[in-house]
Order: structure tokens, then sequence, then C-alpha cells
């Protein structure tokens, strides 16, 4: 990036908060256009992290819902944020930090996520009451996936469960064998296509449940092309008759619904979820960065991000993608021809994904460092 273009980006951020700034990432390009697309509205704090805490993480994302935006920390609270000024108008106590992707369930007003002891919950996005708590196994990062009277959840565990949306009674879940030595770091999350679920597993299985009963409807493993790091950790994502999703070694399939069967396959390792947009497939991978391509799965471009750590899945907002780096900051890329435009870097990097108010064309997001962001697409 040019000096010039740094100085754009400081001018830009410095009425919101001094220590935000925008700067070019070790081992890629610099941005082909000047920086400024984003602008900073408001930020506000959620955890307080130590001086002395070398690394902190804060991975959780919120869900607009009720008038607020609703978001946990591992502080072990979640939280109730005006949008329009980053002032916390409640908090609510829950009993492990919170790393989850919050869902809204409009149909009944709640808000779902889940904590790193394996308590998940149901939130009133109005108060921050809690309406019903379920205690299972393993972690819950992964955003519920709403049913018609069921919702689901992915733990840490490799387990789905289906529980009623109105109590948090559990009805089904459905496991699978770990299998022997290491596997990769995450888990897939669920995901409806009509009366079946799909979910995948560390084992390199890929597996279509039935939505209502858990019965298994078909099952393909996806661990052929390696022996080593199978897991199946992406939440599939739908086009047509197609689901798109991830072996960490054996890379990006395309699986038609109906069978199970794999109609292609790029061998990119470590694919994580697929954004689908105007016929083409964008995803990162940790070692190769940001891709685009086609239906067919033929790369058309690659942006690559040597040290960015952890991404998200890439967000598609307008000609933009964005997507957040754990190393490096939040994302701004050109999405026709994957010139990287920007990093937003306030200080220890964002894993968490960006949150998207699409009428206001604005992003909250919390970084490491625990506070929260509001962003304005310019």
């Amino acid at each position: 990036m040019s000096g010039r273009g740094l100085l754009a980006v400081a001018v830009a951020l410095a009425s919101g908060c001094a220590g935000a700034t925008t700067r070019r990432v070790q081992g890629v390009d610099s941005p082909a256009h000047p920086a400024g697309v984003l602008h900073m509205v408001w930020r506000s704090t959620l955890h307080e992290h130590g001086l002395f805490e070398p690394a902190p993480e804060e991975c959780a994302t919120g869900a607009l819902a009720g008038g607020h935006l609703v978001i946990g920390s591992r502080a072990g609270n979640v939280v109730g944020v005006a949008p329009e000024t980053g002032h916390v108008d409640w908090v609510t106590g829950v009993s492990g930090g919170v790393d989850s992707v919050a869902r809204y369930d409009a149909a009944r007003g709640q808000v779902y996520l889940g904590a790193d002891d394996g308590s998940f919950y149901a939130i009133d996005p109005s108060s921050g009451a809690i309406r019903w708590t379920y205690h299972g196994k393993g972690a819950f990062e992964r955003p519920a996936e709403i049913g018609t009277d069921l919702i689901y959840a992915s733990s840490a565990a490799d387990r789905v469960m289906a529980l009623e949306a109105t109590t948090g009674k559990w009805r089904w879940q459905y496991e699978r064998e770990m299998p022997e030595g290491f596997t990769i770091h995450g888990y897939a999350g669920a995901r409806l296509s009509g009366t079946q679920l799909l979910t995948g597993f560390a084992d390199g299985y890929f597996v279509s449940l039935s939505a209502q009963s858990g019965e298994v409807m078909w099952a393909r493993s996806l661990a052929t092309a390696s022996e080593q790091f199978v897991d199946v950790d992406t939440t599939a994502t739908l086009a047509g008759d197609l689901a798109y999703v991830a072996s960490y070694s054996g890379g990006l399939y395309a699986i038609d619904l109906h069978d199970g069967a794999t109609k292609w396959r790029l061998g990119v390792e470590g694919v994580g979820d697929v954004t689908v947009s105007d016929r083409r497939l964008f995803f990162v991978a940790p070692r190769q960065g940001l891709h685009a391509a086609d239906l067919d799965g033929h790369v058309l471009w690659r942006q690559g991000l040597t040290e960015a750590g952890d991404l998200t899945r890439p967000l598609v907002v307008g000609r933009y993608l964005i997507f957040s780096g754990s190393r490096a900051g939040l994302f701004v890329v050109d999405r026709t021809a994957g010139d990287l435009l920007e990093v937003f870097n306030p200080g220890h990097g964002i894993c968490a994904a960006a949150t998207l108010d699409e009428q206001q064309q604005r992003l909250y997001v919390l970084s490491n460092s625990g506070s929260l962001y509001a962003l304005d697409l310019q």
C-alpha cells in the first residue's frame, strides 16, 4: 500500500478510534485501489482483556434481532447492543465463554447461541432473558439451523442434535465414532434441504439425515483422496441440486443432494465454508488464500494470504468480498478480479465473522481484543 493510501485510511478512521489502523499484511500484494471502503461509526468494548494477555481471541458473531445486535464474548456474557450507538442495553451472564455464531429465529422471536462449556441457549433479544437452556457435550460454535418445529445444533463433540424450538427439549441426536490419531480443529454445522439434514464428520463422512427422526438417508465418504486429515468440517452450501462441502485434505466437492454422488472435486487443501453468488463459488483455504471458482470447479482467480491466520467464510456485499483473518483483521476484496482493497485491523486480528445489516450497508465485528466495531461501507 502506498503512503498516500495509508494516510487516507488513517484520516478516515481517526474520528472513531485513534488506535484503529488499516495496514498491509505480509504475504499479500499491495491493494490495487486506494483504501477507504470502511468507515468506523462506533466502537464498544465487550471484554476487557488484560494488558499482559499475549494473544487474546474473541470469535463470537452477533445476530440482529428485536432492535439489538445480540452477541456473546469469552467474558461469559451475552449482550444486547443498540446498533445505531453501540450502547450495551442489557447483559446476561452465561455459564461459559461464547465463541458461537448467534442465529435469530424470527418466527419465535428468539436468538440461539452456544457456550464453550456445552450449554446452548434461546434468548429474548429485547431483554436478554434466557427462555431455555440445553446442556450438551462439547462447545457450541456453529450457528443453529432452524426448521419448522425443531432447531438443529452441532457441537465440537462431532455430534448433531435436534431440539424443540419452543422448549429446548431433546428430540434426537446423531454422531459417528471419532477416528484414531489426530484430527483437524473445527467441525461442521448442520444444513437443511427439504426433509433432509446434511452435515459432516471427522471420519471424512458427509451424511444426509431425516430432519424429523435423525435416521440416515445416505452417507458418503470424502476420504478417498487421502488417508490423513480427512475431516469434513465445513457446513454445506446449497445451490440447485448440489451441496458444496469440503474435506480438509481432499478439497472441495460438489455432491448430488439426492444420493450423495460426487459430481466433481477440486483438490485444494483446507477449504472452508463456501459462498455461492452470481454463478461463482467463493472460498478460503489457510495456505492458498481466497479463491473464486465457477460452478464446474475451475479456479478463476486466487488471492494469496499466507500470514493472515484462520479465515472466515467470504461474505458477499455488493462488489466486495468481506472476511476475517484471525491474525490480520477484516479483509475487503473486489469480488470480480480478487484485488485486495483494504485490511481493517484494530490490533490482535479478528477471528470472528462480521454481521451484515443489508439495509444500512453496515458491518458489526468483534475484534480479538474484545471491542465491537460498527463499520459502514462506502
